[in-house]
């Protein structure tokens, strides 16, 4: 297993960009519908913002749904994580290092024991063990690693009303919504890493939507299920045009949706150099 040093260092990864297949799993927006009422850097406006928001959204979702917008708080330090990314400013080798030191053991370990799950991924979706480990370990050393946790709908909505990533936020605070609408997570009271990710493998919500899959036929937890988590994330990659059989290392087709997984260049070199170190 690893050392406390190690799990020390599994500073959650944010998937920065809004994946581009994404807007697949949301709901249509209408010419010149609005995505955020308006934004601030500080918490004076936030309760205006909330129920500008709630009229904004009003027959979008379900009461029930948008009744959870009223108990959300300004989390001030949601805002300053964000402000603070510095593992992401390190060099390819200092990050590399730092990340992914041990993961490749532990990664082969889960490989093995759930050796049924990641075949049937690849038989289904077209995504090598290897690609689904290395990401499962780095995010959040296969769910072992839970961090300080925050609700994620108060800190998707903290990012939406901030000036910083307006857009991207907001598209996500609609589709937390759109996930607490559908009955998957009530989004209000489940925890994530301060950028409101769900899951082992920390999907953004609209992430979620586009991967979720019930894989062992419990129903959808990638939460506690490791067979979800599996399946979920391998038919994200499969939705966002990976191809079965394809090299993934930088330069080609398969590399580029692993830069749609995260904006960040040394992430992304770091699960396709960790990949292969996986595979052997």
């Amino acid at each position: 297993m690893y050392s406390a040093k190690s799990v020390r260092n599994w500073l959650f990864a944010l998937p920065l960009a809004l994946p581009l297949g994404a807007a697949l799993a949301l709901p249509v927006l209408a010419p010149g519908e609005a995505l955020a009422a308006f934004c601030s850097n500080d918490s004076a406006r936030f309760n205006e913002w909330k129920q500008a928001v709630k009229a904004e959204y009003r027959g979008k979702f379900k009461p029930s749904t948008l009744a959870k917008i009223d108990g959300l708080k300004y989390s001030s330090s949601v805002i300053k994580l964000d402000r603070n990314q510095k593992s992401f400013k390190m060099s390819f080798d200092q990050f590399y290092k730092r990340r992914a030191t041990g993961v490749a053991s532990g990664a082969r370990k889960r490989i093995k024991k759930y050796r049924k799950y990641f075949d049937r991924a690849e038989q289904k979706f077209g995504v090598p063990p290897e690609i689904i480990a290395a990401i499962w370990g780095l995010e959040s050393a296969f769910g072992t690693y839970k961090g300080k946790t925050f609700p994620i709908l108060q800190s998707i909505a903290t990012l939406s009303y901030d000036c910083r990533r307006t857009d991207l936020f907001s598209r996500e605070f609609r589709a937390a919504l759109e996930v607490i609408d559908r009955g998957y997570y009530d989004l209000s009271r489940a925890k994530g890493a301060w950028a409101g990710e769900i899951g082992q493998t920390q999907f953004l919500p609209s992430s979620f939507l586009l991967g979720a899959t019930d894989f062992d036929g419990g129903g959808i937890d990638v939460f506690r299920s490791p067979a979800d988590v599996i399946g979920s994330t391998a038919k994200w990659f499969a939705r966002n045009g990976w191809q079965r059989g394809g090299s993934y290392q930088p330069g080609s087709a398969n590399f580029g949706v692993i830069q749609r997984w995260n904006k960040a260049g040394v992430y992304q070199k770091t699960i396709a150099k960790l990949a292969a170190e996986i595979r052997g």
